[in-house]
């Protein structure tokens, strides 16, 4: 309800509607929005002016202040009602509260303390019943929005809350946006008595707010207003810290309530469509350009590569594989958000083998714990990608190591190529056969080149992808020892507690800890 009560009085004297013209109410929060000489016409005010407490005397001719109450309670929200009475009008005055009457007062000797104090307990007990009917409409409109029924329709619409026009507006946060920020970044603006909008919090970082005017207005000036107030609230977001990255969605102007649910579904294709849109540019209609997908086997070849580059300490060549893939994030593919996510996820999890501390880099506010992050929870293509070139910036000033591939034979670069491309599969005598060695001398060479027994380098990788899976997919044990090549699942469990100090499923528990705690 706006701050300024709004007032319709009804009566058939015109010295009583000067009298009370002359009260004080202005200043007290109340303003006289019309004047009505029967029900009948005050039926009509009532439907333009839309006012919040109707001040009717009882006895008037064409329609009496009783017959206008019993109308007004037919009304889906009908205003609150205060009765203007003379003594003998007792009776009905009895009968009247039955009908939902607000309070009465006695015309004779009315005092401008009472009637405004009358109006004061009136409004008190309006607004009141605002708050309670706003948490159930919100309640309402929420499961309408994410369970679509014919039923919550029409609860709505007994609640009195459709509208000639409405547009749905989604804001999507990195984090959860606290009830307490909400109210101030929600605000309302004052003046505008008929344009108002409704947040509801669909999902810890998701918020719907629904635009809506009580009249019946051209669609272009209301979209100005709706889009003026989407501005107006980015600029709040943008200017409070503490939720990271954000996007804001600007869907279309409906006018059938039964459109709802369609209305915030384009809200939500909207913040995915504001992945690739620059930050702090409000969606505000589909794009023309859908998602592409960035191809599975070039990015699973891709990663085996990276991870092999960071098992040899090969700083450059990680970083180069890491910048290869950002570039082509926005360019050459458009994967949804999701795929994205999960990508550079499962790069993090490859690149841990690297060793973060031979960059400098440890502890919360470092390069691979911010790209952790954004992996995580970034809404906009640019953080993430952003995070992962300040990576391979990096990455690409370190020096490679004695043992990295650049240093090695050209026979053993080429077996761990396959070895990063077909660790689950291979095997070392069709390995040095496709290197063109005998498989002994090529057992001997790779342990001189890479310090390890080619069942051991094999194993290690298989080992690192396990984390990386174990960290990313939600895949049972024994089907990520599969995945690997190790189909026995009891043995991968053993292999994988001496590689990692932890069983698979312990990993798994605390990383997500670890995630959480971090969140």
């Amino acid at each position: 309800m706006d701050q300024t009560v709004k007032l319709l009085l009804v009566d058939d004297e015109p010295l009583a509607l000067r009298r009370i013209r002359g009260f004080e109410l202005a200043s007290r929060g109340f303003e006289i929005v019309g004047e009505a000489e029967n029900g009948l016409q005050a039926l009509q005010c009532v439907k333009r002016l839309k006012p919040d407490i109707v001040v009717t005397d009882i006895g008037m001719p064409v329609m009496d202040g009783l017959e206008l109450l019993r109308q007004l309670q037919q009304q889906p929200s009908p205003p609150k009602v205060v009765l203007l009475t003379c003594y003998e009008d007792f009776d009905k005055v009895q009968l009247a509260l039955r009908f939902g009457a607000g309070d009465y007062l006695t015309k004779v000797m009315l005092s401008e303390e009472e009637f405004v104090g009358t109006l004061q307990r009136t409004a008190a007990s309006l607004r009141k019943e605002h708050v309670e009917t706003e948490l159930v409409v919100r309640i309402q409109l929420q499961e309408l929005l994410l369970f679509p029924s014919e039923q919550m329709l029409l609860s709505l619409k007994q609640a009195g809350f459709v509208h000639p026009v409405y547009a749905v507006a989604v804001i999507r946060t990195a984090l959860p946006l606290q009830e307490a920020w909400s109210e101030e970044l929600f605000g309302h603006e004052e003046g505008d008595q008929e344009r108002r909008y409704l947040p509801v919090r669909m999902t810890p970082d998701t918020w719907c707010l629904y635009f809506y005017s009580t009249q019946r207005e051209n669609d272009a000036s209301f979209y100005g207003w709706y889009s003026r107030q989407c501005s107006r609230i980015e600029e709040k977001l943008h200017s409070s810290p503490g939720f990271g990255d954000y996007v804001v969605a600007a869907g279309a102007v409906y006018h059938r309530p039964c459109e709802l649910p369609r209305a915030y579904q384009q809200g939500l294709a909207l913040c995915d469509r504001g992945f690739y849109a620059p930050s702090r540019e409000i969606v505000r209609e589909e794009e023309a350009v859908g998602f592409t997908c960035f191809p599975q086997e070039r990015f699973r070849v891709l990663l085996a590569e990276m991870g092999n580059a960071a098992r040899q300490v090969d700083g450059p060549q990680a970083g180069i594989l890491l910048r290869e893939w950002g570039d082509q994030i926005g360019t050459t593919f458009r994967p949804a958000p999701g795929q994205v996510r999960q990508m550079a996820q499962a790069i993090h999890a490859q690149l841990e083998a690297f060793g973060w501390e031979q960059l400098g880099e440890t502890g919360s506010e470092a390069l691979p714990e911010r790209f952790k992050q954004a992996a995580e929870t970034a809404l906009h293509a640019s953080a993430l990608i952003g995070a992962a070139r300040q990576i391979a910036d990096r990455l690409l000033q370190c020096r490679p190591s004695a043992s990295s591939p650049g240093h090695m034979r050209t026979e053993i670069r080429k077996a761990i190529s396959l070895i990063a491309s077909d660790y689950a599969r291979i095997e070392l005598a069709e390995t040095a056969r496709r290197v063109s060695l005998s498989p002994s001398w090529f057992a001997a060479l790779f342990r001189t080149e890479t310090g390890q027994s080619f069942h051991d380098y094999v194993q290690e990788v298989r080992l690192n992808q396990a984390r990386g899976l174990l960290r990313t997919t939600d895949l049972k044990v024994y089907e990520v020892a599969e995945r690997v090549g190790i189909p026995n699942s009891r043995y991968f469990s053993r292999l994988f507690s001496e590689h990692v100090g932890l069983t698979p499923l312990d990993y798994r528990k605390n990383d997500r800890t670890v995630r959480q705690e971090g969140r």
